[in-house]
């Protein structure tokens, strides 16, 4: 019997799958807590792959947490075959007439909602068996839920292009700083940007310079402004929550920000022309993992957006 119809009547998914959460936590502990299993247990899953692919997969000891080339090879062929199993139940689902099963789009928080909710509504006119699940979420765990293949569909921002994702611009967003109430800066006007040099932060989780908000790091890197960051959040409802209660200040997307400035709330600050333009993506695994149903809003989304283009 050759090697290859051994592998394909022994191996254990099981196996495979606890070697995906042992390389993606770079633990065994932390692997056994993912899993929700013991770690001798998530310890003895990885022998066996090992045994069973006669490779060394992992290199441990003293600290030190190695993945051989072998072990990155079937890393990357357990995450094809996790996606595939994913779509299985997705397909048996859709094994009807009529277009049914369950679209999951995972998209960052307040996204300008004119065309989603357009994309949505005629959609669900067209496909009503169609169930959905939006969940909200940062652009950094979207992209990883994407590769992974824990979502099909995703709306979120991205600085440069994630290998292994497809995406087409959704909206575009200008980004300015604002402060709260009772903030000293507040209601002044014709500030210079010196003035923000020192004051309190209250930034995104993603705003580094290798992360997806990195125009808003570059611009306070090259203005100096060195306040600390007393408030930290992936989410943009509790920034700005943060931000009107007067914590600090914080670059916020001026379309989430216009009705707190029209309540009052908030108050805009240098520079006054904003601090950067960004797009958010609508994005998609570029391997043809999708179920159907998510196909069929993927090719119904981007011909809503082709058709607002072409209008504008």
């Amino acid at each position: 019997m050759s090697q290859h119809q051994i592998l394909a009547d022994r191996l254990d998914w099981n196996l495979l799958r606890a070697f995906i959460a042992i390389v993606e936590e770079r633990s065994i502990t932390r692997a056994a807590d993912r899993l929700h299993l013991t770690q001798p247990a998530v310890s003895l899953a990885l022998k066996r792959l090992e045994q069973c692919l006669q490779r060394r997969l992992v290199i441990r000891g003293a600290g030190a947490f190695e993945v051989t080339a072998a072990g990155e090879a079937v890393y990357r062929e357990a995450i094809k075959i996790s996606a595939g199993l994913a779509l299985l139940n997705a397909s048996l689902e859709e094994a009807e007439e009529d277009l049914s099963g369950h679209v999951h789009l995972m998209l960052v928080s307040r996204v300008p909602s004119p065309d989603l909710d357009d994309i949505l509504a005629q959609f669900h006119a067209r496909h009503p068996r169609v169930s959905f699940e939006l969940e909200v979420s940062t652009s950094a765990e979207i992209h990883h839920a994407l590769l992974h293949r824990r979502a099909g569909i995703g709306i979120c921002l991205m600085s440069a292009p994630v290998l292994g994702l497809q995406r087409r611009v959704f909206s575009r967003q200008s980004y300015a700083f604002y402060c709260g109430r009772s903030h000293p800066l507040f209601g002044q006007n014709n500030l210079p940007v010196d003035a923000l040099r020192d004051e309190p932060i209250i930034s995104f989780t993603s705003e580094q310079l290798n992360d997806s908000l990195a125009p808003i790091a570059q611009f306070r890197r090259t203005h100096a402004l060195r306040g600390k960051t007393i408030g930290i959040s992936g989410t943009l409802d509790e920034v700005i929550r943060m931000v009107r209660c007067g914590l600090g200040i914080a670059c916020l997307p001026e379309h989430a920000a216009s009705m707190e400035v029209q309540a009052g709330q908030l108050f805009q600050l240098p520079p006054y022309e904003g601090v950067a333009q960004m797009e958010s993506y609508l994005c998609w695994p570029e391997q043809g993992t999708l179920s159907a149903s998510e196909e069929a809003f993927l090719t119904h989304a981007r011909a809503h957006l082709r058709r607002q283009q072409a209008r504008a």
